[in-house]
């Protein structure tokens, strides 16, 4: 199971990525832990440019100002699913 962290204020942006990716992730069949990090203080440990952001397994894939779309999350998805 891969590990996904979405960091985020939890405003529409937030909520928009984190459906997005859940859209992303059950058609991809994906089993994944999903976090919504959304503690400031947590957020600048990970010391992202902009939120909300993506991680997976530590590392970010998506930060603000290109909001994914179902498709392109998708895209980056099958290429975990087919590693594991």
């Amino acid at each position: 199971m891969i590990r996904i962290q979405v960091l985020g204020l939890g405003n529409s942006q937030h909520r928009k990525l984190s459906s997005n990716l859940r859209s992303a992730l059950e058609s991809v069949g994906l089993p994944a832990e999903v976090e919504q990090v959304t503690e400031v203080d947590d957020i600048l440990r990970y010391k992202v440019s902009s939120i909300p952001a993506i991680l997976l397994e530590g590392q970010v894939v998506f930060e603000n100002g290109h909001m994914p779309s179902i498709e392109e999350l998708r895209e980056i998805l099958s290429v975990v699913a087919s590693a594991s």
